[in-house]
């Protein structure tokens, strides 16, 4: 009896649940679309609005009379100016004439100071950097504003002043000199003006360098030249007859430094038969760590040079195999790449001999050299002097003379009738 009521009950279920799945069944497939119409519509409207990024604006460049460092400035683009969920940088690109390539920055402000050659062209790009909520997280950049200024060149090209180098003496004293250009009228007349952070306005050259009346230089000292900055120059050159072209330059003065030559190299033998060879610096401003050193070697045998070499170091002391016969060693400095980009090499110091050469010494070789001189002057010098005698005993003969030894020319200058028969004439006459 419970059996069959129990049947009963799952087949009145079956029968119901049917129909209930197939409207539930059709009911999901409804909601699932309407949900999936609801996240289309909903992502719509949550998608940022298409933003618009305009260049900067009123872009200019001045020269505040620095020699070469120009300011560059601009303005926000007035579309942008109540943005506030987004961040606002510009891109700067101009083109740098001492490298030849684009240089690239990025900032927030609205100016930028750079160097430039004011003899070339000046030409500078600029465009707006948007990122954040306003562009979903994505960066925008606007087009370039450009800008090109054409140089302020006056008077043939070749009235500039040419050959224009400076040196740092020792990190004491600079000096930098020039020639006249080709084309520059006799009587010009050049001024220097110098720039650096460290000075509101240009000032003129503190002390001119003359040869014969004319500037060909300008020395500073110390004092008035900051290292690691642009040190910014401009030599003018007037004359009452033609305008003439003013030449710009821009240099680091750490880069031109000229160490004082070394005056002590000692050498030392040892009993292992090697060499050491020392060096004392000269009294300057320069850094020892700053310093590399260039060692020439010339070792020979018998006053023969047989070996020549050059080490670059940075240290003080080098040690070598001890040769048989002399070794001589002169050495240089120079600024290192870790304190400037380059520099210039010193003079060379003496050289310093082992073993050690007395004053007035003259190896084998020279005295070789000597001799083998003398005889070829003395056998050209006799050669002329015979040739000479052959020459006159020709003109008292009076006709072609043969052969005449050297000997015999020799006797002839002594009054001997060797080559002339006149003499004998004569006697047969009497």
């Amino acid at each position: 009896m419970v059996q069959a009521v129990k049947h009963l009950h799952r087949s009145s279920l079956t029968r119901f649940t049917g129909p209930v799945k197939r409207m539930l069944n059709s009911k999901k497939w409804w909601w699932l679309t309407a949900i999936l119409m609801l996240i289309s519509d909903w992502s719509q409207c949550i998608k940022p609005q298409e933003i618009t990024v305009d260049p900067p604006e009123n872009v200019g460049v001045d020269d505040l009379g620095h020699l070469g460092q120009l300011d560059i400035h601009w303005t926000s683009p007035v579309s942008l100016t109540n943005l506030t969920d987004c961040s606002m940088r510009y891109h700067l690109e101009y083109f740098n004439t001492y490298q030849n390539r684009w240089t690239v920055i990025r900032t927030v402000r609205t100016w930028y100071r750079a160097q430039f050659d004011l003899e070339k062209e000046v030409r500078v790009r600029i465009s707006t950097v948007l990122k954040g909520a306003c562009t979903n997280g994505t960066e925008l950049k606007s087009t370039f504003t450009e800008m090109v200024l054409q140089p302020n060149n006056t008077g043939p090209v070749d009235s500039r002043v040419q050959g224009f180098g400076c040196v740092f003496y020792q990190k004491e004293v600079m000096e930098c000199t020039w020639e006249t250009g080709l084309e520059e009228p006799a009587h010009s007349k050049h001024s220097l003006y110098f720039w650096h952070r460290e000075m509101e306005q240009a000032e003129e050259c503190p002390q001119y360098i003359q040869s014969n009346g004319v500037r060909t230089g300008c020395t500073f000292t110390r004092e008035s030249l900051p290292e690691f900055s642009a040190f910014n120059i401009c030599v003018n050159s007037s004359s009452p007859k033609v305008a003439l072209r003013s030449a710009f330059f821009s240099l680091q003065v750490q880069n031109h430094v000229k160490p004082a030559a070394i005056e002590a190299v000692h050498l030392e033998a040892g009993l292992d038969r090697r060499l050491q060879v020392h060096w004392d610096l000269p009294h300057e401003s320069i850094p020892t760590h700053c310093l590399e050193y260039e060692v020439e070697t010339r070792e020979g045998v018998g006053g023969q040079q047989l070996l020549k070499q050059r080490n670059i170091t940075r240290e003080m002391t080098l040690t070598f195999l001890s040769m048989d016969g002399a070794q001589c060693f002169r050495v240089r400095s120079r600024v290192h790449h870790y304190c400037a980009d380059r520099g210039f090499w010193s003079d060379w110091s003496r050289w310093f001999c082992h073993p050690e050469q007395p004053p007035g010494f003259v190896s084998d070789a020279v005295v070789v050299c000597v001799l083998v001189i003398v005889v070829i002057i003395s056998m050209v010098v006799l050669s002329l002097c015979g040739l000479a005698l052959w020459t006159k005993c020709k003109g008292r003969e009076g006709k072609t003379m043969h052969f005449c030894p050297l000997h015999k020319l020799m006797e002839y200058s002594k009054g001997l009738s060797a080559c002339d028969p006149l003499p004998n004439k004569t006697r047969r006459n009497k």
